[in-house]
Parts: C-alpha cells; sequence; structure tokens
C-alpha cells in the first residue's frame, strides 16, 4: 500500500524516513527516499537561493544525501545490492550543486565519506572478506558515530559467511558499550542491532552460553531504550535457543518477563484509576 505523502515538507519527509528506519520499514523508506529526492529537485531547480529557500531547515546538499543515502541503506537491506551502489554513486558526487556556503560544502564532503564507508559495507555484504582490514583501518580513522553501524556491517557479514572477526569485537568491545550507554536517540537502533548481532554471532560460533547472555542482555537494553523492535528480534532468539539456556539464565529471563507484566499491570491499574477520577 502505497503512502499518502502529499503535502508534506522536505524536512517532514526527512522524519518520517528516520522513523521508518527505526521501524526496519525499508519500503517506506524507499518510497519516502524518492518523493524527497522529487521535491528538493524542484525546489533546488526553480530556487533562486539554492540554499536557503522553501524554509527549509537544513541544506540542499543534505536533503539529497540524506535521502539518497537512505534510499541505498534500504535498498541494501533489502539484498538489492545493485540499486544501493547507484544510490553510494549520487550522494558521493554532491559538488555538482551550486550556491554551496560553509554547512553546504561540509555536507557534500560528509556524504562523499559516507559514500566511502557504505561502499566497503556492500562489499563485505557480498562476501569480499580480503578488504576487512581495509575496513577496520576506516573505521579506526572515522568518528565515533561510524562504529556501531561498522560493528554491525562486520558481524552481519561474518554471519552470513561464518569467519571469526573477535580481535575485531575485542578492540570495539569498550568503545561500543560506553556509546550504548549514552543511549542516544541516533545510536539506540544501532546499539539494540548490534547486541542482537553479537549475540547471533556467539551462536554461529557455538558459544551458546555467551550468545543467551547477550540475548538477556539486550533484553534488558531493550526495555530500557523503549526499541520495541529489538526486543521483538531478542525474544525470537531466546526461544530458538531456550534448551541451551542454563538454570541460571533461564531465571534471569522469568524476572525479566516477570517484571514487564508487573509494570504493564501497574500502568494499565494507573489508567484505570485515571479514568474512574475523570468520571466523577
Amino acid at each position: 500500500m502505497k503512502l499518502d505523502l502529499n503535502g508534506l515538507n522536505a524536512d517532514s519527509l526527512t522524519c518520517m524516513l528516520k522513523a521508518s528506519f527505526s521501524l526496519e520499514n525499508w519500503d517506506a523508506m524507499i518510497e519516502i527516499a524518492d518523493k524527497l529526492i522529487t521535491q528538493i529537485a524542484i525546489i533546488y531547480e526553480t530556487s533562486s537561493d539554492t540554499m536557503r529557500e522553501q524554509n527549509l531547515k537544513r541544506s540542499v546538499p543534505y536533503y539529497f544525501g540524506f535521502s539518497l543515502c537512505s534510499k541505498g541503506i534500504a535498498l541494501q537491506k533489502l539484498g538489492n545490492y545493485s540499486e544501493a551502489r547507484r544510490c553510494i554513486l549520487e550522494y558521493s558526487k554532491l559538488g555538482w550543486i551550486k550556491g554551496l556556503d560553509e554547512e553546504g560544502h561540509h555536507e557534500v564532503n560528509y556524504y562523499r565519506n559516507i559514500a566511502k564507508a557504505n561502499a566497503y559495507v556492500l562489499d563485505l555484504l557480498e562476501g569480499k572478506t580480503g578488504i576487512l582490514e581495509e575496513y577496520v583501518e576506516f573505521i579506526r580513522n572515522s568518528a565515533e558515530e561510524e562504529l556501531l553501524p561498522g560493528l554491525i556491517t562486520i558481524l552481519e557479514s561474518s554471519i552470513k559467511y561464518n569467519f571469526s572477526v573477535d580481535w575485531i569485537l575485542r578492540e570495539f568491545e569498550i568503545n561500543a558499550n560506553d556509546i550504548g550507554a549514552r543511549g542516544t536517540q541516533e545510536s539506540i537502533r544501532y546499539f539494540v542491532d548490534y547486541k542482537f548481532l553479537l549475540a547471533m554471532y556467539h551462536y554461529k560460533q557455538e558459544n551458546m552460553c555467551e550468545a543467551i547472555n547477550t540475548i538477556l542482555e539486550t533484553f534488558q537494553i531493550s526495555i530500557t531504550l523503549k526499541d520495541d523492535t529489538g526486543f521483538k528480534k531478542a525474544a525470537a532468539l531466546f526461544e530458538i535457543l531456550r534448551d541451551y539456556a542454563n538454570q541460571s539464565q533461564l531465571q534471569v529471563h522469568h524476572n525479566i518477563m516477570k517484571t514487564i507484566i508487573e509494570r504493564e499491570f501497574t500502568n494499565e491499574k494507573e489508567n484505570v484509576l485515571a479514568d474512574s477520577r475523570s468520571l466523577d
């Protein structure tokens, strides 16, 4: 079912893209991104001031870059790597945009760097593990925000092609957990995905005890960060591995589920009391 995107401005579409990413709604991301690309192209082509028109909150290169990058990520998640590469090529070369100010130049350079990172991502997802050390070096030299997406890619590739990345996980474990502990809105989805894939990785490496411990940790993180998507995936994986859980792990799982039920019951009771008072 197609989305009704008529009447939405560029910034509203940008917010919808971010929400769709959090919900892992890849088809919606592609549709919204296409709408944003079309809308910002019209603004750019018809505007006398290419950087600040139509009450845009950000510069034109930002919207081109963000929409193309978002579409590329969605295509990647759907396994359409060739089309994802086309998007990468487009947002790697935004220097054609006229009237760039300092912010505009920053966005052009930012998306050029992101394009390089995402090209590595596709290489790894296609099984080109020969570039792994080069990619790790790229992560070392990149901004902190690249760490969790980078680890997610490495884990996805290692799970798919069954190779060990223990040395990488040891190197970045402390930094990754520090990012998760700060729990910014931007990092929540990435951190929960990282922990879930880490559990999957331990499972594939036949380290069942560590896999289950990581799932239990993912439960706690998902609850704390209110990430329902991550919680559902962790719940599914736990059920697959339940028979490998020891008594202590089963008790931890039981306590987590009990806490959720008690919390929901308390909230429901408070809502009933509030409704009763409103009728007085």
